[in-house]
């Protein structure tokens, strides 16, 4: 932040963050939300010798700016290398968290709608909301807080929001006398967090990270594979009941995309995998603007600007050699496929999407992108396709979840490539 934005950038950023932490814990304690909220220590680590000098680095970036760290030594377990501590930070269970405001917004008679999803916003004598059923949604005013900005007032986020993936497993109840805090290292490759959960069982240890760019193609289960043997290997843990992935978007600039894009529209998203802060952040950012028309971080986070980045021209660049890639699927005559599991495979002259459930039912899509013509890939861990290109996903059935995307995928009857498959009824 500094690099990219000077002294004065990062302390903003820094302090941004620092304002969702707060409202956070205002919440909890005003609304007496029951969601395991307490402050912990966080330590930045060097998960590798040579890491080493990105923790010093840190260290002198935090004092340069005014926060107080301590490099300091930490359990040999998670790293026998340096590690930067910070003192009051936060940990909580955000299901909880959800649930409890959620509670709160219904008592208060505040209507929440699912099962509308908005395809496009647009101003016209206030903000007005096109439901994927053609309806539409008047208001005075809109905030856009969907995962990707669904406005085409500004239609090119796409190529500065860079889908990133990142996974999570749980162990089983757990005794390891470790300090309850946040860990996380330095970089992203491997990239390893961990913090302790309550659960119902006892106290269970959360490993994450091994975070990529979407582009990578790496496979899911590997992936959740080296979280599980640093566990094993570190901490003796062998039972990791709970495996997930997640999609975040990074800016490419590293900078979130907050703020107001018309007079009655507002938008926030991509916050670079730190959500729980920043969207706390971004929600007191937007209130600003609405009730006073100003905020001390607006110009910062604007979500119009293009800052010209290394990271925007080698991502976008690349994006013609990304898109090939995705297209090129094996090309079957016959596919053996087990239960719960699918697979995109070529048939004719059509990239398909095949899932067969635990019942053996089977469920074939076009994996062809609505948003841009990439090919989908099968995500094994969370039964779903997802683009590799710009983060658009679907549901095995084709129905879109999230991305650039605005339509769901087209669905393939079994009779179409019958003449193509080999005792597909079967197999």
């Amino acid at each position: 932040m500094i690099k990219k934005f000077g002294h004065d950038g990062a302390r903003k950023y820094y302090e941004f963050n620092k304002r969702g932490l707060k409202r956070i814990e205002e919440i909890v304690k005003k609304e007496n939300i029951d969601c395991d909220f307490q402050k912990v220590n966080n330590y930045l680590f060097a998960f590798k010798e040579s890491e080493e000098e990105n923790v010093e680095a840190e260290a002198k970036a935090y004092m340069e700016i005014g926060i107080h760290g301590e490099i300091v030594k930490i359990d040999s377990r998670i790293s026998p290398y340096k590690a930067l501590k910070i003192t009051n930070q936060a940990n909580f269970n955000p299901a909880k968290y959800l649930k409890g405001i959620t509670d709160k917004l219904l008592e208060n008679n505040v209507k929440i709608y699912e099962n509308t999803r908005i395809i496009d916003i647009f101003e016209k004598n206030g903000a007005v909301a096109i439901s994927s059923e053609r309806k539409r949604i008047k208001a005075k005013r809109a905030i856009i807080a969907s995962h990707y900005p669904i406005y085409k007032g500004f239609n090119f986020y796409f190529m500065k929001m860079i889908p990133q993936i990142s996974y999570s497993i749980l162990s089983g109840p757990t005794d390891i006398e470790i300090e309850d805090a946040n860990y996380i290292n330095t970089i992203s490759n491997p990239a390893i967090a961990l913090r302790f959960i309550k659960g119902e069982e006892g106290r269970l240890l959360n490993i994450s990270g091994a975070s990529h760019d979407a582009k990578a193609f790496k496979p899911n289960l590997e992936q959740i594979e080296l979280l599980k043997d640093y566990g094993r290997k570190n901490f003796g843990i062998k039972d990791f009941p709970y495996a997930w992935c997640t999609q975040d978007y990074s800016t490419t600039d590293y900078v979130p995309l907050i703020g107001r894009v018309s007079k009655t529209i507002h938008i926030m998203a991509s916050y670079n995998k730190w959500g729980m802060t920043t969207s706390v952040a971004a929600a007191l950012l937007i209130k600003d603007l609405m009730t006073t028309n100003f905020s001390e971080f607006a110009q910062f986070f604007r979500p119009e600007r293009v800052k010209l980045t290394k990271k925007l021209f080698t991502y976008n660049l690349g994006m013609i050699k990304t898109l090939l890639k995705t297209r090129c699927v094996p090309r079957q005559s016959l596919l053996k496929l087990p239960p719960d599991s699918g697979k995109v495979v070529k048939v004719g002259n059509k990239r398909v999407g095949i899932y067969k459930d635990k019942e053996n039912k089977l469920y074939l899509v076009d994996v062809t992108c609505p948003h841009m013509r990439c090919g989908l890939r099968f995500n094994q861990l969370e039964k779903t396709y997802d683009c590799n290109c710009h983060g658009s996903r679907f549901d095995y059935t084709g129905k879109l979840l999230d991305g650039p995307s605005r339509r769901d995928l087209y669905k393939i009857e079994i009779d179409g490539i019958k003449n193509h498959l080999t005792n597909p009824s079967n197999e």
